[in-house]
């Protein structure tokens, strides 16, 4: 346990290091999507729970930032990251990027592991040093937006890292655009289901 949580870190620093390093290392593997599946599912489930924690400390007992379910906090990260990962695929090929579907779900799952020890280092920040909770979230969503910026570009073998800015931005307005039709037809079907007034 000791040892695969010390590789885990080691891994971490190696990919703030050289997140383009990284991203080559894990488009190499050939898992099957069966295992990115789940331990997508598994680091979704544990990033609910550190961002649920983080809002009872930022918000005093308040449910939490995404909203203090964590069932349907977890339904909602999970299709934000599915719907991210589909569009950062398809997008990726149209601009002319060469990533596997595998490949990019590979990426992606590792990424989100990134996203949890930075969201699990603001919550002990701000536990410890709440002062200091502003300053280190600006610092991890630049290292978010750094990491994945150069993953992005080894994924899709652009060789160009403002081509792999550009899809992001375009991966965040599909997001917006998917998220959207999402909660159209959650709400529409709230109303048709609801009792009539």
């Amino acid at each position: 346990m000791t040892a695969d949580f010390g590789t885990f870190l080691r891994l971490f620093g190696e990919t703030l290091k050289d997140p383009a390093a990284m991203a080559r290392r894990i488009t190499a593997l050939r898992w099957p999507h069966q295992i990115g599946w789940m331990a997508l599912g598994a680091i979704t489930a544990l990033t609910v729970i550190a961002v649920y924690f983080e809002g009872l400390a930022v918000n005093e007992g308040d449910g939490g930032i995404l909203g203090g379910r964590p069932f349907l906090d977890a339904v909602l990260l999970g299709s934000m990251t599915v719907i991210l990962i589909f569009v950062l695929y398809w997008a990726g090929r149209m601009i002319g990027g060469t990533g596997s579907f595998g490949s990019t779900l590979l990426v992606m799952t590792w990424f989100q592991a990134i996203v949890l020890v930075l969201i699990t280092i603001q919550l002990i920040v701000t536990f410890i040093a709440p002062p200091l909770a502003g300053i280190v979230a600006i610092g991890a969503v630049v290292l978010q937006i750094f990491c994945l910026v150069h993953f992005l570009n080894e994924l899709h073998g652009f060789n160009s890292l403002w081509k792999a800015l550009g899809l992001f931005f375009l991966a965040v307005f599909g997001l917006a655009v998917g998220m959207t039709f999402i909660v159209l037809i959650i709400g529409g079907a709230s109303i048709a289901g609801g009792p009539s007034v």
